[in-house]
């Protein structure tokens, strides 16, 4: 009887360790989407922003990707992709901005002309770094 009883336990403390960490442990994708929306959340709040002739006018997590919506606003002819790389070079040389995308975040910039209409999509991730 008492050899059932230890049996007993040991085995139900087995399977609440087991049940435990299941239900702690994330995984990598989803600590990448709450990286994203956490971030896109406090960026969010200090939109519009001007940037060179644009307007950061929109910022949301999609996934584990950060969506930034750049509105093109006039005045200075700063090509879209010329933009991407100056965002991408001041991206890579953030260190936190970096240990965000080395935990999978990712920066997805959308570009728009004056009417909303779609320019230009680019995804920044850690690769780009590398």
């Amino acid at each position: 009887m008492q050899l059932i009883s230890t049996m007993g336990r040991i085995m139900l403390a087995s399977l609440l360790v087991v049940l435990i960490s299941a239900c702690s442990s994330t995984s990598y994708e989803e600590k990448s989407k709450i990286f994203a929306a956490e971030r896109a959340a406090m960026l969010s709040r200090i939109v519009p922003v001007d940037m060179n002739g644009y307007n950061l006018v929109r910022v949301k997590a999609e996934g584990s990707n950060i969506e930034l919506t750049l509105l093109y606003t006039g005045g200075i002819d700063v090509v879209p992709i010329v933009l991407v790389k100056n965002i991408k070079k001041t991206y890579c040389s953030d260190t936190e901005v970096v240990s965000l995308m080395e935990k999978g975040v990712g920066y997805k910039l959308i570009f728009r002309d004056m009417r909303g209409r779609p320019v230009l999509e680019n995804l920044i991730s850690y690769q780009d770094c590398e």
